[in-house]
């Protein structure tokens, strides 16, 4: 038995030695990378805006380094006229950082458009994961439309567990619901809801429990006769759906 506890001692030591060369090797590894995995940016209407982007190197070298910029087509939702990306980004000697500006314009804007970025290896520095960002066109300060009409809620038997809340497109609480939890036990509920023409907005259920709304249940966003949302089932702590206002 006790040679067996040394062979099993043994082989534990050895392991933990494969780890830590495992983890040493891992982090001299040489690479550039984003210095977020997402950014966000909006547009005024019919304007154009810039984004600052900042890159890292693991490393400092003693002469400038040069790294290609390329569009992640997979990552990439917006409309190619709405945006210019630079060829390069540049990382200046005797330094880790290296910053470009990405242009961006209000050309066929949807509610939430996607950029994918990704960096090429340079002499043996590798690049890290692509990074997105999501621009948008900037909300107006008056509603030139206001377009009207209801979300509607079937419970399951724990309708205190649900809540709502409709955002605009910059993350501002539009409307919610309720005031005060609903009682286990209420079948329905139904609330007006007024959104504005053309903007975007996200309407997001919560549950508290983390089950959805389990059959009969569901919900449904309506404006002006046309469905915006909808869903019901296991979806969790919460579900979200984005769209865009037509009247």
């Amino acid at each position: 038995m006790k040679k067996i506890a040394n062979i099993f001692l043994i082989i534990l030591s050895s392991t933990l030695l494969l780890n830590c060369d495992d983890d040493q090797f891992e982090s001299s590894l040489d690479y550039v990378t984003f210095s977020d995995a997402t950014y966000q940016s909006s547009v005024d209407p019919g304007s154009t805006a810039t984004k600052e982007i900042t890159v890292y190197s693991t490393t400092i070298s003693s002469t400038d380094r040069v790294f290609d910029i390329v569009v992640d087509l997979d990552l990439t939702t917006a409309d190619a006229d709405s945006y210019e990306v630079p060829t390069t980004v540049t990382i200046p000697a005797n330094s880790n950082a290296g910053v470009f500006t990405v242009n961006l314009a209000d050309v066929n804007l949807d509610c939430f458009n996607d950029l994918g970025l990704k960096l090429m290896p340079y002499e043996g520095v590798n690049p890290g994961n692509s990074s997105t960002l999501t621009f948008y066109q900037k909300p107006s300060d008056t509603c030139e439309l206001e377009v009207s009409g209801t979300i509607d809620f079937t419970f399951d038997s724990y309708a205190s567990e649900i809540s709502y809340e409709i955002l605009d497109v910059e993350g501002n609480v539009v409307t919610s619901g309720p005031s005060e939890a609903f009682a286990d036990g209420t079948a329905s509920f139904s609330a007006p809801v007024t959104l504005c023409d053309g903007r975007c907005y996200s309407l997001v259920v919560y549950d508290a429990y983390g089950d959805g709304l389990v059959s009969p249940g569901a919900f449904t966003l309506t404006l002006n006769d046309t469905e915006y949302a909808s869903g019901g089932g296991d979806f969790g702590d919460s579900t979200s759906t984005s769209f865009q206002v037509f009247d």
